[in-house]
This record gives structure tokens, C-alpha cells and sequence, in this order.
């Protein structure tokens, strides 16, 4: 009797070691939570935040988040790095991938827009009221490398200016001559080109006296509003602005594509709309 009881008492013991085990891994006795990995465009970071914690408690799912520039994320995709759904800040990362049968259902969506604004450093020492005073003699900028999308833009609206505002043949000519050799008079002025829109607007918001100003998303003024910023903010106009469009996508690679989708019909949902013109975007 004796060893019946003690072989008894042996299996409730591996039966409780191992449920306890399970607990400690698991944190409950449910199936693990899947993890959606999301590669975002780093202007997308604050505006993703505000719907993570909803979307994963409606999905029992968990979401990482891996920002960085569109064009740096596009290169870890297609190096093989895990990724199940792609956010954009330009669409033409994703139509390439879309070109490279890199995606799943070979499908891909636009889902909203940002353009540009100024980005000043607290208190203005330069006051820099206008994008002629980005030229003036002494003010340091920093804007994004070409190859990421804000400063493709960037450059986008620097030519738009020069064709515009500062080309005597157009209807737009400013005759003061401010916007005279435009490019030239920017990019001498240009301290520093980053790698992401997030960098720009941490240099400046540092206020060291390394910058005085910066170009970034619009997306940035608005949550600079929401957070009360120290920082200050220009708004370009549309005449020379750079509209962005966004792109999302599930590569064909992605471990959870069923709840990738799900992801990615929210940001075309009324909620997922409405958030993202909270958040400056769609304009």
C-alpha cells in the first residue's frame, strides 16, 4: 500500500512541478499569445503606441514594434528579417516589394498621407519665421539623409521652391528675390543629415545649440501640440510642400498573416482613420 501511495504522491508532484512550470513560462494555462511583428516608419512610432494596448487586449495577441527609416526596414526584409506587416512612410518600398513577389496575396495598400513643416528649436534664437530664414547667414539645420523618405520629401519641396517662388518666369515669383538659388543657400546651411524623421526631431528638441531648425512630418507638429513640446513649429504651404504617401503590406514571409490582416484592415477602419487625422496624418 505503501508504494501505491508513494507512486501516486510521485505522479501529483510531476503533474503540479510541470503545471507550475507551464505558468511560469506561459503566465497562465492558456496557449501562448502571438507575437505580431510590425515594421514601422518611424514617424508611425506615437501614433501605433496609442492603439497598441487596445489591439492587442481585442486580438489576445502581443505587438513589437521595430522602427526605423522605410528604406532601412525594406532592406532587413528583404535580408530574410521576420516581419508581419510593413508600414511605409513612401509607397515605392512597398511596390517594390510588391515587384519582387515579396508580399502575401501580392497585395498591397495605400492607407494615408503626411507632408513637411519646420522644426524649431525652443526659445527661436534665430527667429526663423519663414522657410526664407532656414537661408539665412548662421542657421544650422538638420534634415534626413535623401534615401528615407522625410528627406526625399525635403529635397522635393527645396526644388518645388526653386521652381516656384524662386524662378522669375513663374506666376509664383517672389520679387523680394528670397528664394534666389534656394538649393544652394539650404544645403549650405545643413549641419547634419540623420538617418530617421524621430532623430530630427530629437536633435533639435535638445536644444543644445546644435541646431536651429529642422524639416520634418507634419505628424510631428501635431504630436508636439498633443505633449506640449518646448519646440516650435512652422507650417509649410501647400504651394511648395511635399505630400508623402504611406503604404502597408504583409510580407510573404510573415509567421501571423491571418492576424496581419487583421492589423492592417484597423488602419482602414473609421477608428484606425480617425486616429491617424488625430495624429496629423492624411494631409
Amino acid at each position: 500500500m505503501n508504494k501505491k501511495y508513494l507512486a501516486i504522491a510521485l505522479v501529483v508532484i510531476i503533474v503540479v512541478a510541470g503545471a507550475l512550470g507551464y505558468i511560469a513560462y506561459n503566465g497562465t494555462f492558456s496557449p501562448k499569445k502571438p507575437t505580431l511583428t510590425v515594421f514601422a516608419a518611424s514617424s508611425m512610432t506615437n501614433v501605433i503606441a496609442n492603439m497598441t494596448q487596445s489591439f492587442e487586449k481585442a486580438n489576445n495577441c502581443n505587438i513589437i514594434v521595430n522602427s526605423a527609416s522605410s528604406s532601412a526596414l525594406y532592406t532587413q526584409i528583404t535580408s530574410g528579417s521576420p516581419c508581419d506587416v510593413y508600414m511605409a512612410a513612401n509607397n515605392k518600398w512597398v511596390i517594390d516589394l510588391y515587384h519582387s513577389g515579396l508580399l502575401y496575396k501580392n497585395f498591397y495598400d495605400n492607407f494615408t498621407q503626411n507632408s513637411l513643416c519646420i522644426i524649431v528649436s525652443a526659445g527661436n534664437p534665430k527667429n526663423i519665421t519663414s522657410l526664407a530664414d532656414l537661408v539665412n547667414p548662421g542657421v544650422r539645420l538638420i534634415v534626413a539623409d535623401a534615401l528615407v523618405p522625410v528627406g526625399e520629401y525635403t529635397n522635393d519641396t527645396v526644388y518645388n521652391i526653386i521652381a516656384t517662388w524662386g524662378n522669375a518666369s513663374s506666376p509664383l515669383y517672389v520679387t523680394s528675390g528670397a528664394y534666389l538659388n534656394y538649393p544652394a543657400k539650404f544645403a549650405a546651411n545643413v549641419v547634419s543629415y540623420e538617418d530617421d524623421d524621430e532623430n530630427i526631431v530629437g536633435d533639435v528638441s535638445l536644444n543644445i545649440g546644435t541646431a536651429d531648425a529642422g524639416i520634418v512630418f507634419y505628424s510631428d507638429w501635431a504630436y508636439g501640440n498633443m505633449t506640449g513640446a518646448q519646440v516650435q513649429f512652422l507650417l509649410i504651404p501647400a504651394a511648395v510642400n511635399t505630400i508623402g504617401t504611406y503604404a502597408i503590406c504583409v510580407p510573404s514571409e510573415a509567421t501571423h498573416t491571418a492576424l496581419a490582416q487583421t492589423f492592417e484592415n484597423y488602419w482602414f477602419s473609421t477608428q484606425g482613420q480617425a486616429l491617424l487625422t488625430e495624429f496629423g496624418f492624411g494631409s
